[in-house]
């Protein structure tokens, strides 16, 4: 089980986000009234943890057969599960692979990883 490349990663993102953006765009048409944005973040945040959290993997991992772990690849605990989906929504988090680390700030900070299957 190693650690998996930029390439997964960005897979795996590009999935995660069509369908949170599909299911927040559903959600905002019923739910007019309310603030599309604030359906998108709240979404957001309620998918990768309870993928995460739950199994380990939200379904852009589950197709390219990633999961999440923490440094003695155990599954992940509540709180770092939280830590690693609040960073997410740091800005800089996704820069921070362009800069040569196979681990994002999200993974750094919360001391997990994404390996293989």
């Amino acid at each position: 089980m190693n650690e998996i490349n930029k390439g997964t990663r960005i897979i795996n993102f590009v999935i995660d986000i069509i369908i949170i953006s599909i299911t927040s765009n559903v959600l905002s048409t019923l739910f007019y009234f309310l603030n599309s944005a604030i359906i998108y973040y709240c979404i957001y945040l309620v998918y990768y943890f309870t993928f995460e959290y739950y199994l380990s993997q939200t379904l852009g991992k589950m197709i390219t057969k990633t999961k999440v772990v923490d440094m003695y690849n155990l599954k992940p605990s509540f709180m770092k599960v939280a830590y690693r989906t609040l960073l997410r929504l740091n800005p800089f988090d996704s820069l921070s692979y362009l800069f040569g680390q196979e681990q994002g700030g999200h993974d750094l900070i919360s001391k997990t990883r994404l390996i293989n299957k």
